[in-house]
C-alpha cells in the first residue's frame, strides 16, 4: 500500500495491440510483481506435485520394507 501511495506518478504503458495508457507507477510495479509471482507459481507447481508424489511413494515403500524387516528380527 505504501508503494502505491509513494509512487503515484503516471507512466505511459504501451501494449502493442491496444495502444498506450498512462498508469500509476506503483500499480505497474505491483502488477509486474504479481504477474511474476503467478507465472513462477504456475511454472513451479507441476514440479512440486511430482516431487510430493515421489516422496509419498518412497515413504510407503520404506514402511513396507520396515514391516518386512521387523518380523525377521523378532525371531532369534
Amino acid at each position: 500500500m505504501i508503494l502505491l501511495l509513494s509512487n503515484r506518478d503516471f507512466v505511459p504503458v504501451n501494449f502493442w495491440p491496444f495502444g498506450g495508457m498512462p498508469l500509476p507507477l506503483g500499480g505497474v510495479l505491483l502488477g509486474a510483481l504479481g504477474f511474476g509471482f503467478l507465472s513462477g507459481l504456475i511454472f513451479h507447481l507441476p514440479h512440486r506435485f511430482r516431487a510430493h508424489r515421489r516422496a509419498k511413494r518412497a515413504e510407503k515403500r520404506v514402511a513396507e520394507l520396515e514391516a518386512q524387516l521387523t518380523p525377521t528380527q523378532d525371531t532369534p
